[in-house]
């Protein structure tokens, strides 16, 4: 083999390497495999024959075999039974299997922006962290932008030109995303799909192995909504689909094609996510056979493939281009090389980067991986895939490529054992999933060849593994749906329709899954393109100098403080100054304020507040106006559109008010009943801004308060009471519901 023509260099499988080319004679296998019986008899007969040629040949015949058999499990590849379950049924198993996972894919795909959860409620910090990054991957993905670290430049390269497609059929922006995720996550099953198949030889069970796969929650989740987590389990496959395929006969230049190509995927995949190069060790022993045959030109090859692995990093010039040519949708400052650098690294997620402190937080660690695994399979489903992937890599004819898996998955799950918290650890877990999931699969292959005492046990070996199949389905649903249904992206674009268009708007939001709505609504939809956004690092005060309205969302101070208590941050001590020093007051043009501007929005200035143009400290003392502590009722009308009863009051007071007295906002029918609908306040402006912390005398303030419209509800009453007594209330004023006049943003 040293006669220098490599081309015709034939891989030998190495002593440690299992041979199998054993045939199934038992009833139920496909008529193929006749052959193979027959032509082994033949063989044996010829291996006496006494012309030494003859002998050659069947000697080269059975190494061909034996070889084919290491790599595709030692039979011919077909339809092959996998069990003895009736001929009618066996056929329809895989595709009926196959068509639920796109049923339940199709019907769980996110079709509008995503929104967010509260993370300090049970259960909401999990839900958040699997879509807190979807809604700013929607707009990236449909303004040609960039993303969050480390940047996922090819994703977004490829997501334009496959959401631009899809939208110009009129498919809505968002789902478009969505199905640029699914069709990643497509081809990462289909591609294992295919590998089980090309391993086993049965179609049934690799479809069947599909639909388990890709109904764990992690994975479901990330093929139906815009992440970039599908992507990287489809180049995964992929690099297991190119160091795993079986190829007899492998020349020298064929195994150089198979190093180079799996390094342009390996260079792309850790470009695209630092993860995929946990499969580094499982791919490193595949590919050493692949090594032996090149080694005649082993520095050749090892250029080759250096280059083409860094390759996968060229996309990483989008970042910086999209900058310099004025990109609408730019995550960083990835024009200048601190912050490219940044980006690339993802080096914001340092701190995140931690070992565990202890014992005890490696147990903690070691606690939590268990679990998400026992939440992706459930707990029965993950004990039967760890006993079978044993067995897989033991005593499976398939062992050496369930090894390799395995080994594969042993990087994410060390990473996710010692750095828990760096990056969603679903998602990283996500390849040990799939390695437990081809351990069932060939593990049930095995049983159908397994001559034993009990020939039913295949039989309800994979009857189990689609029942298995709708119990994922059963216990991931709600969550799912939960997840692609959530409306906060909705209801914040719905918000952003109030805000006043007089003037020079402009709204103020954190970075984050409500900054992201409101740009998918402005860059995206531009149904709001008349305003301009900004987020927590803008300038507030330059713009407020150039004339502009500041506004946001009164959500925004859970996040940034006021500098005083309030019912958001009642204590004293946990007040901020973020506000003042970003307005630029400096305490002499007036002092930092707020008020109501629209139903959920709130306006901020750092001039002189709204005054009473000609005080009339008599009309503030009108009984029909004066209503408690000083404060007075300056004005108050209705307004309604097809769900919601708005009622809009502005506050005065003769002097800076010494209590607060509290807000009840009631809707009632003709006679009082007992707890109505209510809106009540602790405070002015969403509980925001107490009477005592007003400016001065004359000060107006606005308030808006949202109620139901309910057919049998006509009246909506408000006025305020003393908290010491509750039960007394003071200045009561009633509108009715029939005079309410449409909202400005439903006409």
């Amino acid at each position: 083999m040293s006669d220098g023509r490599e081309d015709e260099l034939i891989y030998e499988p190495f002593d440690d390497e299992p041979v199998y080319y054993e045939l199934d004679e038992r009833a139920g296998t496909h008529p193929a495999d006749n052959d193979l019986d027959d032509q082994a008899l033949a063989d044996e007969e010829e291996l006496h024959d006494p012309d030494p040629r003859v002998r050659r040949a069947v000697r080269t015949s059975h190494q061909k075999r034996r070889i084919g058999g290491m790599l595709a499990g030692g039979r011919r590849l077909t339809w092959g039974s996998v069990s003895r379950l009736p001929r009618v049924i066996e056929p329809t198993i895989g595709p009926i299997t196959l068509l639920v996972l796109l049923v339940v894919y199709v019907t769980t795909l996110q079709t509008h922006i995503a929104g967010s959860f509260n993370p300090d409620l049970p259960g909401g910090y999990l839900r958040n962290e699997y879509i807190k990054d979807v809604g700013e991957i929607q707009v990236a993905l449909n303004v040609w932008g960039t993303i969050h670290h480390t940047g996922y430049p090819l994703y977004a390269i490829l997501g334009n030109l496959f959401t631009a497609g899809l939208r110009v059929l009129a498919v809505e922006p968002a789902y478009a995303a969505s199905l640029y995720a699914l069709a990643w996550g497509m081809l990462a099953l289909g591609g294992l799909g295919f590998l089980i198949w090309r391993w086993t030889g049965r179609v049934s069970l690799a479809l069947v192995s599909v639909a388990l796969l890709g109904l764990t929650r992690s994975i479901w989740i990330h093929n139906v909504l815009a992440e970039v987590y599908s992507m990287s389990l489809a180049i995964s496959v992929l690099l297991l689909l190119v160091v795993l395929w079986p190829l007899h006969n492998e020349t020298a230049s064929a195994a150089r094609r198979r190093l180079l190509l799996l390094a342009l995927l390996g260079g792309i995949g850790v470009a695209h996510h630092r993860a995929v190069a946990f499969f580094a060790p499982g791919l490193l022993v595949a590919a050493w056979r692949l090594v032996w045959l090149v080694r005649a030109r082993w520095w050749w090859t090892l250029l080759g493939m250096v280059g083409l692995a860094l390759v996968g990093f060229v996309p990483y010039a989008y970042l910086p281009l999209n900058a310099w040519y004025g990109g609408e949708w730019v995550y960083g400052e990835p024009d200048t090389w601190d912050g490219f650098w940044t980006e690339f690294t993802g080096r914001e997620a340092d701190r995140l980067v931690t070992l565990p402190d202890g014992l005890d937080g490696w147990r903690s660690n070691a606690q939590a991986v268990w679990d998400i695994l026992a939440t992706e399979l459930t707990l029965p489903g993950l004990l039967a895939g760890l006993v079978c992937l044993a067995l897989a890599c033991i005593v499976t004819p398939q062992r050496y490529a369930a090894c390799i898996v395995t080994l594969c998955a042993a990087g994410p799950a060390l990473f996710a054992l010692a750095y828990h918290t760096a990056v969603l650890p679903e998602a990283i877990l996500m390849p040990v999933v799939m390695a437990l999931v081809v351990g069932v699969a060939l593990t049930i292959d095995w049983l159908a060849r397994l001559r034993s005492p009990f020939p039913a046990l295949s039989t309800v070996a994979m009857l189990a593994m689609v029942g298995w199949v709708g119990a994922l389905v059963h216990a991931h649903h709600a969550f799912v749906r939960e997840l692609v249904t959530e409306p906060t992206g909705l209801q914040t674009i719905e918000r952003i329709r109030h805000v006043p268009r007089d003037g020079q708007p402009a709204l103020m939001l954190p970075w984050g899954p409500r900054y992201s709505a409101a740009a998918y609504s402005r860059l995206v939809t531009e149904e709001n393109a008349d305003l301009l956004l900004v987020d927590h690092k803008g300038d507030y005060e330059e713009l407020l100098d150039s004339g502009y309205q500041l506004y946001t969302e009164w959500e925004t101070f859970y996040t940034y403080p006021l500098p005083w208590p309030n019912a958001l941050n009642p204590n004293p001590d946990n007040t901020s100054t973020w506000w003042p020093e970003r307005l630029g007051w400096d305490g002499r043009l007036g002092r930092f304020h707020i008020t109501s501007a629209a139903p959920g929005l709130v306006q901020l200035s750092n001039t002189l507040p709204e005054l009473l143009e000609t005080p009339d400290p008599v009309g503030w003392r009108d009984p029909e106006l004066l209503v408690l502590f000083g404060v007075s009722r300056y004005d108050a009308w209705l307004t309604c559109d097809e769900v919601s009863i708005y009622l809009h009051v502005i506050w005065m007071a003769e002097d800076i008010p010494q209590q607060n007295p509290s807000i009840y906002v009631h809707l009632t029918g003709d006679e009082l009943a007992p707890n109505p609908p209510n809106a009540d306040s602790r405070y002015p402006v969403y509980g925001l801004y107490p009477f005592t912390e007003w400016w001065g005398p004359a000060q107006l303030v606005r308030d808006d308060f949202t109620l139901p419209r309910l057919p049998d509800r006509t009246l909506v009453r408000f006025g305020l009471y003393d908290p010491a007594a509750p039960a007394v209330k003071i200045g009561e004023r009633v509108l009715p519901v029939a005079e309410c006049q449409p909202a400005a943003w439903a006409e």
